[in-house]
């Protein structure tokens, strides 16, 4: 479950990402931000996401616009938290039912982490 740190602020939650391999390079994709990047590893491709993951954050964050784009992505404020789309939401997505649906073998990876409260 998700949960407000008011201690310091701060959304505590783990996201999803998925890894695999296609033609030979790995990628990593996060339906729930629509965020993917790619690697020639796996460990790359998980550290890259990573580093992709960090500056997406400081950028909406910069700009003002982290809160609208949770929103436009499906996120949702409940009360004093944030609800992630769920995986049905998520499997509207075209590229989410391509992966799901295909014979391509795939790694789940959680990431925990935290943004800056904004509810």
């Amino acid at each position: 479950m998700n949960k407000i740190d008011r201690h310091n602020n701060k959304y505590k939650f783990t996201i999803d990402y998925y890894v695999f391999n296609e033609n030979g390079t790995y990628i990593s994709y996060c339906p729930s931000l629509d965020l993917s990047t790619s690697g020639d590893t796996i460990s790359k491709a998980k550290s890259n996401f990573k580093e992709m993951f960090n500056l997406y954050l400081e950028t909406c964050i910069e700009m003002g616009t982290l809160e609208a784009d949770l929103e436009a992505h499906g996120w949702e404020k409940v009360k004093n938290n944030i609800k992630l789309p769920t995986f049905d939401k998520l499997m509207k997505k075209p590229e989410m039912k391509k992966l799901m649906n295909s014979n391509i073998g795939f790694n789940r990876i959680p990431l925990s982490t935290s943004i800056p409260a904004f509810v």
